[in-house]
């Protein structure tokens, strides 16, 4: 019996960590790619920098682990447990009376610590990096806005804005200014400045310097303003909303905000299903680890000579299958075929009891 005990705990985290951590970081660099890849318009713009890079890196981490975590856990799992039966360890601990139910607990502790995580990640770090994101790819935008502003040439992507500029120094700086306002048809303004820059304290905008303002008073009558110094707000709102393309949809809100959304919507009398069946939908990828983990146990005990390659392609196959699960199930609770709590939880429900299911058929027949 002592020896049984000593074999019980043979399997350890670190069997497990291992794989987990590796398939975390490949996953996160693979994912990483992709989102970035969206914004390499403005990440490579004429003013972005290294920091942005970075400050966009740590608020898109939030956003990326809910996604990266289960499937690296279940890669971890079965290729951990794939190198033990490549070993012939499994065979070996099976014969001095370790059991399924044995080695399922580390993965349990380590899907209990993915689980945790996530609830931390959804309801605190989330949000923060959402706030992050919008904050940082609105100022690199803004940045970008400006720097796109070359002299010698007549730009006019600005909405209701002409420029012009002779020269252009780091800052950015312009040298000889002409700017035509005409977001206001009926007071169309005419700027000229010897000096001009980049001003970012009340929106984006140029401070002008020594300047000379004409502005249209009525039919056929202009003013003429000369001014030491003031300054010009653009209107980027539009430009903004067209090079952001850092926008997620449904996938930025946490479950507070979908929970709020409900019941606002339920105040005001309008269907709440979707925002209901999202909030499920979200509370149950939290303990969706426990679930997959449990599984990939099973599926991985169930055949002792599977190779490491193997399970890691099984792996992906269990988890598109769960992914699909989850979408249809989601759909299916947004328009009101299945009830919002049984939608959200379903697909983890059904994980979780196949996953029982498999490894207690495994406890009672024995590894194949």
């Amino acid at each position: 019996a002592a020896r049984i005990r000593a074999h019980r705990g043979y399997v350890k985290l670190r069997e497990l960590l291992s794989p987990f951590l590796s398939a975390t970081a490949v996953l996160l660099s693979l994912f990483y790619a992709m989102v970035l890849v969206r914004g390499v318009e403005f990440l490579l713009g004429s003013a972005a920098q290294v920091s942005d890079w970075l400050m966009l890196g740590v608020s898109l981490l939030p956003m990326l682990l809910p996604q990266v975590l289960p499937i690296s856990l279940l890669l971890g799992v079965m290729i951990g447990f794939a190198r033990l039966g490549e070993d012939g360890e499994l065979t070996a601990l099976a014969s001095v009376g370790v059991s399924a139910r044995d080695l399922v607990r580390p993965v349990l502790v380590l899907a209990a610590g993915v689980c945790l995580l996530l609830a931390v990640t959804v309801f605190f770090w989330k949000p923060w990096g959402i706030a992050l994101m919008r904050q940082t790819a609105r100022e690199v935008i803004e940045r970008n806005l400006l720097g796109d502003l070359k002299p010698g040439t007549v730009r006019a992507d600005l909405p209701g804005i002409v420029f012009h500029a002779d020269a252009v120094a780091p800052g950015p700086v312009w040298r000889r200014v002409l700017l035509i306002d005409e977001r206001e048809p009926a007071r169309v303004s005419v700027l000229s400045a010897p000096r001009a820059e980049a001003t970012f304290e009340h929106g984006v905008g140029m401070r002008l310097t020594d300047g000379v303002l004409v502005q249209r008073a009525s039919a056929g009558e202009y003013s003429t303003t000369s001014f030491g110094e003031g300054t010009m707000l653009l209107n980027v709102g539009e430009a903004l909303q067209r090079r952001n393309t850092f926008r997620f949809g449904h996938e930025e809100l946490s479950p507070m905000d979908l929970l709020r959304n409900a019941r606002d919507a339920e105040s005001r009398g309008e269907p709440s299903g979707a925002f209901w069946a999202g909030f499920n939908f979200h509370l149950s990828q939290l303990i969706a680890p426990l679930a997959l983990g449990l599984m990939a146990t099973a599926v991985a005990l169930g055949s002792r000579k599977r190779s490491a390659r193997t399970a890691a392609l099984v792996a992906v196959g269990v988890y598109l299958g769960f992914f699909v699960l989850s979408r249809v199930g989601l759909q299916l609770g947004e328009r009101g075929v299945f009830a919002p709590w049984l939608a959200g939880h379903l697909p983890v429900g059904a994980i979780f009891g196949l996953g029982v299911f498999l490894l207690a058929r495994v406890t009672r027949r024995g590894a194949r």
